[in-house]
């Protein structure tokens, strides 16, 4: 229920109090759980942040890019839209999530995907995350042609959108062609040739 107001309404917008009554219980019940909203916020990060970690590990072990790995990099991103795209556009979480350690999971994550911790590398890392983030987290905020003419409000948690498989097949190709990485219906391993394999 948190994490549906988070969305709707936003962190800031969204207090102790909102969420207790959600899910039907006393606002001191709900303290016994969680000392606070940003404690509930840790919890509601955990599955995306461990998903991230896992890739990064996964990613870092395979030793190369394949567009299986990208596929599942988008997946992770248009699971948890709805939530990371709330926060991302909310200046009042911005503490919470350096304690989190998100700037330095980020980067952490640009130097796996770019293959190396030069500055050409995290730059194409970089690059890969942004078309992927342009992709999917703002696949929601402009929706259809016809529901941005109809002024179509902002869509409940319920309604959220998911990327559809073309559009999630176009993000993966683009990721593969800041990378490199050959297309492949099979999605087979695009191996390479050392730590700056993935370089245009």
């Amino acid at each position: 229920m948190a994490r549906r107001l988070f969305v709707e309404r936003g962190y800031a917008g969204t207090s102790v109090q909102d969420v207790a009554e959600q899910v039907q219980m006393t606002k001191g019940s709900l303290y016994y759980h969680f000392s606070s909203k940003e404690e509930l916020l840790h919890a509601l990060m955990t599955p995306p942040l461990g998903e991230h970690d896992a890739f990064v590990a996964d990613l870092n072990a395979a030793g190369t890019m394949t567009t299986d790995l990208l596929a599942r990099l988008v997946d992770i991103f248009d699971e948890h839209a709805a939530l990371l795209r709330s926060l991302f556009g909310d200046p009042s979480v911005a503490r919470e999530l350096r304690r989190l350690r998100l700037p330095e999971r980020v980067l952490t994550l640009q130097k796996a995907i770019g293959g190396g911790t030069d500055q050409a590398a995290v730059l194409r890392g970089r690059c890969v995350v942004g078309v992927i983030h342009a992709g999917v987290l703002t696949a929601a905020e402009t929706g259809t042609t016809a529901e941005r003419c109809a002024g179509t409000p902002r869509t409940s948690f319920d309604q959220r959108r998911r990327l559809t498989a073309e559009e999630k097949s176009f993000v993966i190709a683009a990721a593969r062609a800041v990378l490199s990485v050959p297309a492949s219906t099979t999605h087979a391993t695009a191996a390479g040739p050392g730590p700056h394999r993935w370089a245009g």
